[in-house]
């Protein structure tokens, strides 16, 4: 069992450290913490991407496109075969799919994004013309090339020109990833688990 996470929908993808209490019992309990993840924001009303940003993958000839719908069929084999369980996310309807596609064609990675007005447990607190960004992966054999910060530097540029203000990026766990996309810590939790 996990505490507070693998639901279709949640508030909170872990226990907030932000709340100590919450902490201890679950530790007092036995639960063991593996690990923490956080949740990102930006302000896009005043987002300009950090300088390079999406220079690196742009140079090896990636582009990043939203996907039509002709094109959602090979989002979802590329799921299916990268990220087998984020496969009913990107199968949802009415969800704006972006891709990254290599210069041969190929999905080299995908993103999700959603807003204003994102359904997201965070939006009371972010205002209604919050938008959000999900499930950025990008293919095991072409990570580390700057796929990923073009893919979520492209969706805020997106989400900033529909009108988002405040654009939430939650349950990440890489420090300096979404950092070079230009997004801030905003809550961290500790993720806890029982044997049960």
């Amino acid at each position: 069992m996990t505490a507070a996470s693998g639901g279709s929908s949640y508030i909170w993808p872990g226990i907030p450290e932000d709340l100590p209490a919450a902490v201890q019992f679950f530790a007092c309990c036995g639960w063991r913490h593996s690990h923490d993840t956080l949740d990102r924001v930006t302000d896009l009303a005043r987002y300009r991407p950090p300088p390079g940003a999406g220079e690196r993958a742009a140079s090896t000839g990636v582009t990043v496109t939203r996907a039509a719908s002709t094109g959602l069929a090979d989002v979802l084999a590329f799921e299916a075969s990268a990220f087998p369980s984020w496969l009913r996310w990107f199968s949802a309807a009415g969800q704006d799919v972006l891709i990254a596609r290599d210069s041969a064609g190929t999905i080299a990675g995908t993103l999700l994004l959603d807003g204003p007005g994102a359904n997201t447990g965070s939006g009371p607190m972010l205002g209604p013309a919050a938008g959000t960004i999900g499930y950025a992966g990008v293919a095991p054999a072409v990570q580390g090339r700057g796929i990923g910060t073009a893919l979520v530097v492209r969706g805020s540029e997106i989400l900033r020109d529909a009108g988002v203000r405040n654009c939430h990026i939650g349950w990440t766990t890489r420090e300096s990833f979404y950092r070079r996309a230009g997004y801030r810590p905003w809550r961290r939790y500790a993720m806890f688990s029982s044997p049960a």
